[in-house]
């Protein structure tokens, strides 16, 4: 390759995703003068590489050739924990066919994802979104996005869309406030029919997940017992489901001898999350 794939990442990258970034460049005007960046974390399963033409960005995901049975094992006893597994439910890893046609579905809903550039079999090619993670916010103290995340979630359930596995790191917020969401390579399953389990469990995790990483989970709770579980009721969300997942996902993070990844959070976090994880708890209790 002529370009700054060769130059930069030659040695990181394996032989065949250094070949299909080689053919998605060759796809766009002047790709071999290039700037490609790796993001600070790809993930357990995906390749991802920025790239940048004169200005205009782009993403690169292409699934990684690994095993799937370390992170398979840590989501299996999560959602075991929830109840959702024994109830019917599954999950997956979507091969890059199954994350385009999702995406191209999410756009055609009209929903707030990525544009697709283009896709080969192997690889993808998306619009670059700017703006910050959920997590990075919650993290920082800032929690007043979650009605907004939430919001934008009714408005894909409304529409038949499951994004899954909405955990911080998924959603974007520009600068103006905007919420976009990213990376749909989970996909969620159940076979109990369409009685709004999934849409239950997806803001249910969402919620639990927001309490569990930010550092002002005061401030959360009260967005949460003022803002955000009023409008579930209004939209009609089962909350007698929500609270069952809500208390499961508590335990399985308050379980000391839970299995762990590169991105568990330290467990002197969670010394501190007790009492707010049964005061959200509590709150959902009808």
């Amino acid at each position: 390759m002529k370009s700054s794939v060769q130059e930069n990442l030659k040695n990181t990258l394996p032989t065949d995703i250094a070949q299909a970034l080689e053919r998605a460049l060759d796809y766009l005007p002047g790709g071999q003068t290039a700037k490609i960046q790796k993001p600070e974390s790809e993930g357990l399963f995906n390749h991802i590489l920025f790239i940048t033409i004169a200005g205009d960005r782009y993403v690169f995901r292409a699934r990684r050739d690994v095993s799937t049975e370390a992170g398979d094992a840590y989501m299996q006893y999560m959602y075991e924990a929830t109840g959702f597994i024994q109830n019917g439910g599954s999950f997956k890893l979507r091969n890059i066919a199954d994350e385009v046609d999702f995406l191209q579905r999410a756009l055609a809903a009209g929903l707030p994802v990525p544009k697709l550039i283009y896709a080969a079999e192997d690889w993808m090619l998306i619009e670059y979104v700017t703006g910050k993670t959920l997590f990075e916010f919650l993290e920082a103290g800032e929690v007043k996005f979650l009605p907004k995340i939430v919001q934008e979630m009714n408005l894909a359930h409304r529409r038949g869309i499951i994004y899954a596995d909405r955990w911080g790191g998924n959603e974007m917020i520009d600068a103006e406030g905007n919420v976009r969401m990213i990376d749909f390579d989970i996909e969620w399953f159940y076979e109990g029919g369409n009685d709004g389990t999934l849409e239950a469990l997806e803001m249910a995790w969402t919620i639990f997940n927001s309490m569990r990483v930010t550092s002002r989970r005061d401030d959360l709770l009260n967005i949460v017992e003022t803002e955000v579980l009023p409008s579930l009721k209004l939209w009609g969300y089962n909350i007698s489901k929500m609270k069952t997942f809500i208390e499961g996902l508590c335990n399985f993070y308050l379980d000391p001898n839970k299995p762990s990844n590169t991105w568990s959070l330290p467990t002197t976090f969670y010394v501190s999350m007790p009492e707010p994880a049964n005061r959200l708890v509590a709150m959902f209790a009808e």
